[in-house]
């Protein structure tokens, strides 16, 4: 078997021989371009069509994403024309003559090397875990004090390095490795310089703005204002409370990330439907386009739209029809449907609207009025839908939504003969910690795990709360055993975790059952048999994971 280096050093190798041919691979596609259009050259059409589709997979299985992404664009662009479902208009002519530009202007030289990843990083199936991604220095002299502070916050996936002088701080910030985070204390006995000089030092050291984070033994006003004045980003009190200090970490890390708003592009031109998504993609937005009004149902199942842009007349459906559709389903009653069409009649427009569309915007529409008409509306969308589908103190999905989630993950699963876990996880002896350090201190149990399970699972894992203590989890594409493997590391960091109280520090456990997809036949009796094996894990002591099996 090769060697993770060796993959990579041929990989790279690959890669820089791709980088030297592909400007003579994008003048060998314009070529083909310039002769399509002035001699309306079918061979040349379909030359151009084979040098696009192989430069995309040759982006793909090279790593370079933009490459692949600019080469499919045009692949997908060509393809009706190709087949003879289209003719190469203005509207068409310009989108490729765009994208062919884009396509020459990308310079890969500045392009790092990529990394292969080794087998402990990956526990199966491509599930991946939350990798220490962020780098934190922690300046502490007392060695108990530091040493318990890395422990916990590594416990919610940040690497810490420790220093016990400024000395040794100052040297490895010199080096080229920079810290995401500096978190130091204020007091460090036998130390002349002040932090508002050390914090100073630091930021000249480190040249960037580095955020500095202040441990103090002190809570008066006058060394939190010196804290302030010295540019401090974020000021502790020891003992630190650490789920405050995670807090802080992940806002001055850029950890709380936002997903690119998604929108969902219905309309039977090919070209049309390119040319919206690609004003809307390079805005920042996700896109999926639908050219035949009939797939709209299979789509939306697919993916989490945050807004619906809509032709308003196609040949097997009018828009007006598809809207009624799209309304009968309660879990899209909150999306945005935005018809597009030349229609100029106020009463036709009020009309459309009044069937399920929610506004009206007539062609020809310019990119800067699309992208902040459609921006507009899909945040606002996404503002309210998260208000109505999210716990209040957890930020995860309530009871309703995940119930859904679960029934569409079934759905989908099923249709592509695939496989989905379910799992029911519950605090262990909640009542006692209630009962014993209050219900502020409860709900602070409460969203420390919601934290730890957000950071841990995949992005495409869903997570609810499902009533009180009890959280639910779906993980698609994931099977029992990778599922066992991937929440038992999760029990084990949450068990680690010290809980702050007034009463004293304490830890808490988990348990957890879990059901799969297609073991078990439907949503209901996935649900049903995560709570038996729940129940089982209870009976075994607690603290453990436990598989349903028949």
């Amino acid at each position: 078997m090769a060697s993770p280096e060796g993959d990579k050093d041929k990989l790279n190798k690959l890669r820089s021989r791709f980088k030297e041919e592909l400007p003579a691979k994008i003048a060998d596609i314009e070529f083909c371009w310039i002769n399509v259009l002035k001699n309306n050259s079918k061979e040349s059409l379909h030359a151009m069509y084979r040098l696009v589709h192989d430069l995309s997979a040759s982006g793909v299985a090279l790593k370079y994403p933009q490459v692949s992404e600019l080469a499919r664009t045009i692949d997908v662009a060509l393809l009706p024309v190709v087949e003879g479902e289209e003719r190469i208009g203005d509207e068409l002519k310009d989108v490729l003559d765009d994208y062919l530009k884009a396509l020459s202007d990308l310079d890969l030289d500045d392009d790092p090397e990529v990394e292969v990843e080794s087998s402990d990083q990956l526990l199966g199936s491509g599930y991946k875990l939350r990798t220490e991604d962020f780098l934190v220095y922690l300046l502490e002299a007392d060695r108990e004090i530091s040493e318990d502070i890395a422990d916990q916050v590594s416990h919610f996936g940040y690497r810490v390095e420790i220093f016990h002088s400024f000395i040794d701080l100052f040297t490895s910030l010199s080096d080229d490795r920079a810290p995401d985070v500096l978190v130091m204390s204020v007091n460090i006995p036998g130390v002349e310089i002040t932090p508002a000089e050390a914090a100073d030092q630091i930021r000249k050291i480190s040249y960037n703005d580095l955020p500095v984070v202040f441990l103090s033994d002190n809570d008066d006003i006058e060394h939190r204002l010196m804290a302030a004045r010295s540019g401090a980003d974020a000021y502790f009190v020891k003992p630190i409370d650490v789920h405050e200090m995670i807090d802080q970490l992940d806002k001055l890390t850029g950890e709380e990330k936002v997903d690119p708003l998604h929108i969902v592009i219905v309309e039977d031109s090919a070209t049309q439907s390119l040319y919206y998504s690609s004003i809307l993609e390079r805005a920042g937005m996700e896109t999926s386009v639908i050219n035949d009004p009939l797939e709209i149902l299979t789509v939306m199942e697919e993916v989490s739209a945050d807004m619906i842009l809509m032709d308003m007349y196609m040949p097997k459906c009018s828009g007006m029809e598809l809207a009624k559709v799209i309304r009968q389903f309660p879990a899209y009653a909150s999306i945005p449907i935005v018809f597009l069409s030349a229609e100029t009649q106020i009463e036709r427009q009020l009309d459309a609207m009044s069937l399920g569309g929610d506004d009206f915007l007539t062609k020809p529409i310019n990119p800067p009025h699309l992208i902040r008409s459609v921006a507009i509306r899909a945040e606002r969308a996404r503002i309210l839908r998260t208000f109505m589908i999210t716990d209040n103190l957890t930020g995860l999905l309530n009871h309703t939504r995940i119930k859904e989630q679960l029934m569409h993950e079934v759905s989908r699963a099923g249709r592509k003969k695939g496989v989905m876990t379910f799992a029911m996880i519950d605090i262990d002896h909640f009542k006692n910690v209630n009962d014993t350090h209050g219900h502020h201190v409860g709900d602070r149990v409460i969203k420390s795990l919601a934290r730890v399970l957000q950071q841990r699972l995949r992005r495409s894992d869903y997570i609810g709360r499902y009533g009180g203590e009890e959280f639910a989890v779906v993980l698609p594409d994931a099977d029992a055993e990778l599922a066992t493997r991937v929440l038992d590391e999760i029990r084990k960091n949450f068990g680690g975790i010290r809980q702050h109280s007034p009463k004293g520090d304490f830890a808490v456990t988990f348990s957890g059952g879990i059901a799969t997809f297609p073991e078990c036949k439907d949503a209901t009796e996935l649900a049903l048999e995560a709570d038996k094996a729940l129940y089982v894990a209870k009976e075994r002591g607690r603290n453990c994971i436990v598989k349903f099996s028949k």
